[in-house]
């Protein structure tokens, strides 16, 4: 009995302790439209809803991770020196109404969920991974990095990208399609669209994946 007693307890503190170092912190912010991310973090965002900024991640990420809204543009910035110290899962969770614009600089995953408006406009930097889903009338992207950025799911009928490093980056486009890329990686396109404007310099490429 003591041995059983023990194989269950022993497990149930060792979760404990990890669990202690976990922390979640709610921000209550002024509204905003718009997203810039710089550090290395998971960012999750999902538009259609009512605004709400949650960080999750070890006390000490959680600590040092400093939002604020500035013209309607919420920022998030973790200090240089954490952008690869940061353990476990660091997430910043966010939900807003509307979303306008996202810019990202760093190296955590970022998805970006239905997304619905006219316009979107991402930049991005960095050696992660960027996906979105939704629908606009219009895209502008601009992408370098070593990273992959994937808005295939994202349904827009004018594209205009901006491509630059190794890495991949594919867009969905019905009406035109404007492409630069330049580098060695590559740039595909889904949706048929009417028009199609290139411009490729370097080893990279621009090809039709659809």
């Amino acid at each position: 009995m003591r041995r059983t007693a023990a194989a269950v307890l022993i497990p149930a503190l060792l979760a404990l302790g990890a669990s202690a170092h976990a922390a979640e912190s709610t921000r209550s912010l002024p509204g905003f439209i718009a997203i810039n991310a710089k550090g290395a973090f998971a960012l999750r965002v999902e538009v259609g809803k009512a605004q709400s900024v949650v960080v999750s991640g070890e006390d000490k990420f959680v600590s040092l991770l400093r939002t604020e809204v500035v013209d309607n543009e919420l920022q998030i910035v973790l200090p240089e020196k954490q952008f690869s110290s940061s353990k476990g899962a660091p997430t910043i969770s966010i939900t807003l109404p509307s979303l306008s614009r996202v810019k990202v600089e760093g190296a955590g995953e970022t998805l970006l969920n239905k997304v619905d408006g006219d316009r979107l406009d991402i930049s991005y930097l960095g050696a992660g991974h960027l996906a979105a889903n939704g629908k606009v009338k219009y895209l502008r992207l601009n992408a370098k990095g070593v990273g992959e950025v994937d808005t295939r799911q994202l349904r827009a009928e004018r594209v205009d990208v901006q491509f630059e490093g190794v890495g991949n980056v594919s867009v969905y486009a019905t009406e035109l399609l404007n492409a630069v890329a330049k580098g060695i990686g590559g740039l595909t396109y889904y949706g048929h669209p009417k028009r199609v404007n290139k411009d490729v310099a370097g080893i990279g490429n621009v090809k039709a994946g659809d």
